[in-house]
């Protein structure tokens, strides 16, 4: 269930308040928002709980969900990214995760894989911890998740080219921070 058409009618349905919908779209979002949520508050327990209550919300407020054609997905990712600020904002501060653990939820990996890929994740995901959240958004949807650049743009209320532009200059800011760290680490930059 995952075409245009498709979503149209499942928002039609939810709507109409068919609690089929409702479970369908849960089993449809739920593990993507749980992922997302993780990614950005840092703590799996909160990730289930914020996860669960945009379902809550999303129950709540259908009545003004205005279906502009497939847009149920970036509604509900819409919902999260606000739960998430509430929730940054009553921390007051900010939380990271591991990018193991964010990986690990989304399916099994041998853990001969894990160990090889161990360092690479950390030096990778501190490089991702210094972009700003915009450009963290995209390498999530974009590379974690494998959303298209089309998608990517209504989760993140942009047009595909600003998000493509968000990408390659995410990219690029990787690639320096990488690059300036190894070389710190060799002692070229002293």
């Amino acid at each position: 269930m995952s075409s245009k058409n498709d979503l149209v009618e499942l928002a039609r349905r939810a709507k109409a308040y068919d609690p089929l919908a409702f479970g369908e779209l849960f089993d449809l979002y739920f593990e993507k928002l749980r992922r997302y949520v993780c990614y950005k508050t840092g703590d799996i327990d909160m990730a289930e709980e914020i996860a669960s209550e945009v379902f809550s919300r999303a129950l709540a407020g259908i009545d003004s969900f205005d279906d502009r054609g497939g847009t149920l997905g970036a509604w509900l990712f819409g919902i999260a990214r606000n739960l998430v600020a509430r929730h940054h904002e009553s921390m007051a501060k900010n939380l990271t995760v591991d990018l193991e653990q964010v990986l690990s939820l989304s399916g099994g990996s041998t853990p001969e894989v894990t160990i090889l890929q161990n360092e690479s994740y950390a030096d990778l995901y501190r490089a991702i911890g210094q972009l700003s959240d915009p450009h963290r958004d995209v390498v999530f949807f974009r590379f974690i998740e494998g959303y298209d650049v089309k998608t990517v743009a209504q989760l993140m209320d942009r047009k595909p080219a600003a998000v493509r532009l968000l990408q390659h200059r995410a990219i690029l800011a990787i690639r320096e921070i990488m690059t300036a760290e190894d070389s710190t680490a060799r002692g070229d930059g002293q």
